[in-house]
Parts: structure tokens; C-alpha cells; sequence
């Protein structure tokens, strides 16, 4: 490994390098920093740099060279200064951002110079060898990805005439049983290599960066409805019951409609995997916050907790029995989780544990542009669909507030201050919506719930009864339901709740 020395001291530069030298170093002598341009940093053993060299102007592109290091390499430097300089000061100006700067003062012995430039070239021949490691790790990947490419290229070959030879038998009329159950064996057989090929293929792609994606607006509910019909000779072959619940509406996200199914169908089929026979395979799709969201659920056999993150790793498999033979090859998931990643969208895994099921998330980045307006419409809908609501309570100011709020929500309100005026007025109005206090004055919110579902009528069966209350126990909130009520609210309620329940 070279060391470098920067100093304008001829004098001195012969004497340093003649020192290294004897000690069978290699030294370069450069007489300013400008003169470091050639040399490649990341082929430097360490440099030893002189104070005299060090020039304001010729700092801060040494420093630029110094930031661009590749991530395994931090060039070690030895600062050379006079007993009268602030070393510290001195090396937290000069190389502010630099963790491997050795501070010497003059006058030096030549053996503390050697011992100094010792330490920092077995440190830095720690660094050549992450380097060489990491460089070994790069070859072995690429040497893997070529190997998959072609591997998955040549399969296709045999494939091609496989699958069309199985559609042509199809077309040929036989009374033989055997043979149409054979002609369905191959071609299902032909259809599943098919899909362990792209896969392979797939996964090549994406470590050698070659996946490009063509985004535009989607809907979640048809990408997740498509791959459940692209599912379907898998799941229909163990008799799983898929059901999809998809969210009223749509979820539209910026996405690859191709990839995007790819990764709901890759769920499926793994759900489909590991789900015993007659089993049950959710896909359901929702909105969280400003993340759109598809989920696929099972009650199969579950996954270890500790193995809930390194299933998404390349040719990982948890350990399955005979039973489980359609094992594949591992690679379904971490399609899934490089191809989420492609979308700036993740994955995870939930399950309670083996022969508990598993539940597989994947989220995306809301359509912007929809969610503003999905978010307009219902506040739209909110202030275009104003009810008639009853307000049963005692206190004035709080009944006053609620008003208020309503009011300015575009619904219609009426008072009541205690529980007889609460059932009359409710009877007489007929309100879409009653707000009722529990400690009422005559008699309580739970009776008055009671009186008005006893009325027997329509109105009464359908009006929607909810209690403000401030009791939370749990017993307080079976004794609502038991009257009558369809919800039970703690006091102090928060307004954008209310208005959501009003809405709702």
C-alpha cells in the first residue's frame, strides 16, 4: 500500500521517506495537495500531510475527494503541525466530516512517525479486505442472476411446445377417460413451470435492475379482483373458498396494473400453498389513513413469529411436511417485496403462529389526486344530506354547543331538557337521529330510549339512538345497547367523530 506525503519541504520529505522507506513502505512525496489529483484515494495506504501544505484553496477539494469515498474506504491522515498549533482545532477545521485523522506534534522521532503510519496502514488493510468481500459478494450475485436468466430462458424452450401439444390433444375427440385425465395432468403441470420460470425470471430482473414500470391510475378492486380469477385453477384445485371484499367505491393508486396483480396473485398462491384442502382464503382492500391497502388472509398453517421478516428473503422457505410438496421454489414473496418496494409501497407478514393462519399487507401511496377528491365528496355528502337530530339534555350550555355544531353542518335540530319532553318531542318530530344524555332529569336516557323503540312503529325501529354519556364502563355501555341504543359515545365527543357518525 502507498503512503502519501503532502509537504513543500524537500528537506524534510527526504528524511520522512527515507525513514518509511527502511521499513519497507512505499512512499509517494507530493509537495501540495493539488498534486494528490491523480492518485486514486481509494488505492492510498494513508497520507501523511504537513501543516505547511496545507493551503486554503486546495482544502476543500481535497475535502470533496475525501466525502466521496466509497462507503467501506476512510482514508486514514496523519496531521503533521508545529508544538505552537491547536491540533484539535486544527482537525476539526480542516476535516470536519473525517472520523480517521491522527493528530502528531513536531518535533517527531522517526520511530513515532513509523509506528503512526503502521497502525494506519493495517487499519486501511482492514478496509481493502471489505472492500475485497464486498467485491466477491457483487461477482457472486451477478454470477447468480445470469445463471437465472439463462436458466429460466433455456426452460422456456421445452415449455412452449409442451403447452401447445397438451391444447391440441384437448381438441381431439376420445372416449378414453385416461386420456383427457392425462392431457389435464401435463397441461396443468406445463402451467405451473410456466409460472416458477417468470418467476425466475422476474427476480433476475429486479436484482439487475432491468424491471421498469409503467405507472398510471388503478383500482385496487379491480387489480385484486383480476387476480383472484387468475387464481382460480389453483384455488379451485384444493376447493378453497376466496372471498373478496373489496371497499365500497374504489382505491386508486399509481401503480403497474400488470405488477400489481402479479403481486396480489403471487399472495394468493402462496395463501393457496400452505392453506390445508377446503380452506378459506380472504382478499380484502380498505383505505388507512393516506394508504391504500390489500390484504390477503387464510387459515392455513400460519407462520412462526421469529420467521415473520426472513420469509420475504430470496429461495427462503419454512420447513414444510410431504403434505405441503408444492413447496416451490421461495421466490413468490421476495417477487412481492421487490416489486412493492419498485412502487415506493412494503409488505408484512402477520400470523399468531403455526395453526393459526397468516395475513399478508400490502400498501401503497393513495392516488393523490382521487384521495383530495374521494376526501371532497363525502364532506360533500356530509353537508348535502342534512337530518333532523334530538338533542335530550339537561345542561344548556351543552346543549346550546351541540346545536351549534349541527347547525352549521346543515342539519335541522330540536331541544328537549328532560326525559318525558325527550320521549314526547321525539314522537312529535320524528327525528333521523337522537342525541340523549343519560342523567336526564323525570327519568333517564335509558328509558327514554326504551319508550321510544316501544312505540312499535317504522320511525321507531329505524331512528338511530345514540347515548352521550359520561360513563365508560363496560357495563354502562351493555346497559345502552339493552335500552335500545345503537351507540354508546363518551362526553366530551370529538366533533369530527360526530360528524363522521352522523354522516354514517
Amino acid at each position: 500500500m502507498k503512503v502519501v506525503l503532502v509537504t513543500p519541504n524537500e528537506a524534510d520529505s527526504g528524511l520522512a521517506a527515507g525513514f518509511l522507506a527502511g521499513e519497507s513502505m512505499e512512499t509517494v512525496v507530493c509537495n501540495a495537495l493539488s498534486a494528490l489529483g491523480p492518485l486514486a484515494l481509494t488505492e492510498v495506504g494513508c497520507a501523511i500531510l504537513v501543516e505547511e501544505a496545507l493551503e486554503e484553496t486546495e482544502i476543500a477539494q481535497f475535502r470533496e475527494a475525501l466525502d466521496h469515498q466509497p462507503p467501506w474506504s476512510d482514508l486514514p491522515i496523519l496531521l503533521v503541525a508545529a508544538r505552537d498549533s491547536s491540533l484539535s482545532a486544527l482537525g476539526e477545521n480542516v476535516f470536519p466530516s473525517s472520523g480517521n485523522v491522527t493528530l502528531l506534534q513536531r518535533p517527531l522521532h522517526p520511530m513515532t512517525l513509523v509506528s503512526a503510519v503502521n497502525m494506519a496502514l493495517r487499519a486501511r488493510a482492514r478496509q481493502f479486505e471489505v472492500r475485497d468481500l464486498l467485491r466477491q459478494r457483487e461477482d457472486a450475485l451477478r454470477q447468480r442472476d445470469e445463471f437465472l436468466a439463462m436458466l429460466a430462458h433455456e426452460l422456456r424452450n421445452p415449455l412452449a411446445p409442451i403447452r401447445n401439444a397438451a391444447y391440441l390433444l384437448g381438441t381431439i375427440a376420445s372416449p378414453d377417460a385416461l386420456f383427457a385425465k392425462c392431457r389435464l395432468m401435463i397441461e396443468k403441470q406445463a402451467r405451473h413451470m410456466t409460472r416458477l420460470v417468470d418467476d425466475l425470471l422476474d427476480v433476475s430482473r429486479l436484482e439487475l435492475g432491468k424491471v421498469g414500470l409503467h405507472l398510471q391510475s388503478v383500482d385496487l378492486n379491480e387489480i385484486a379482483a383480476a387476480a383472484v380469477e387468475a387464481s382460480m385453477p389453483i384455488t379451485s384445485l384444493h376447493r378453497h373458498a376466496v372471498r373478496l371484499h373489496p371497499r365500497a367505491g374504489s382505491v386508486r393508486v399509481q401503480a403497474d396494473p400488470t405488477r400489481l396483480e402479479q403481486v396480489v396473485g403471487n399472495l394468493i398462491a402462496n395463501a393457496a400453498k400452505f392453506t390445508p384442502p377446503g380452506g378459506a382464503i380472504d382478499v380484502e382492500t380498505s383505505i388507512e389513513g393516506g394508504d391504500a391497502m390489500v390484504a390477503v388472509q387464510d387459515n392455513g398453517m400460519g407462520i412462526r413469529p421469529e420467521a415473520l421478516d426472513s420469509i420475504f428473503d430470496l429461495f427462503r422457505q419454512e420447513s414444510v411436511t410431504s403434505a405441503r410438496a408444492e413447496g416451490g421454489l421461495g421466490i413468490g414473496l421476495t417477487l412481492v417485496r421487490r416489486l412493492m418496494e419498485l412502487h415506493g409501497g412494503s409488505v408484512r407478514a402477520l400470523s399468531e403462529g403455526l395453526g393459526h393462519g397468516a395475513r399478508f399487507e400490502i400498501r401503497l401511496p393513495a392516488d393523490p389526486a382521487w384521495r383530495e377528491a374521494e376526501v371532497a365528496q363525502e364532506d360533500a355528502a356530509v353537508e348535502g344530506a342534512p337530518k333532523r337530530v334530538l338533542i335530550v339534555e339537561d345542561a344548556a350550555d351543552a346543549r346550546e354547543s351541540l346545536a351549534m355544531l349541527l347547525r352549521k353542518w346543515n342539519h335541522v335540530v330540536i331541544y328537549a331538557a328532560n326525559g318525558p319532553d325527550g320521549v314526547h318531542r321525539a314522537r312529535e318530530e320524528r327525528p333521523d337521529v337522537a342525541l340523549i344524555d343519560i342523567g336526564l332529569p323525570g327519568f333517564d336516557g335509558y328509558k327514554v330510549a326504551r319508550e321510544i323503540r316501544l312505540e312499535g312503529s317504522e320511525w321507531a325501529r329505524s331512528v338511530r339512538l345514540i347515548a352521550l354519556t359520561g360513563y365508560g364502563q363496560a357495563t354502562d355501555r351493555a346497559r345502552a345497547m339493552d335500552s335500545g341504543f345503537d351507540m354508546h359515545v363518551l362526553k366530551p365527543v370529538d366533533p369530527a367523530q360526530l360528524k363522521q357518525l352522523l354522516a354514517s
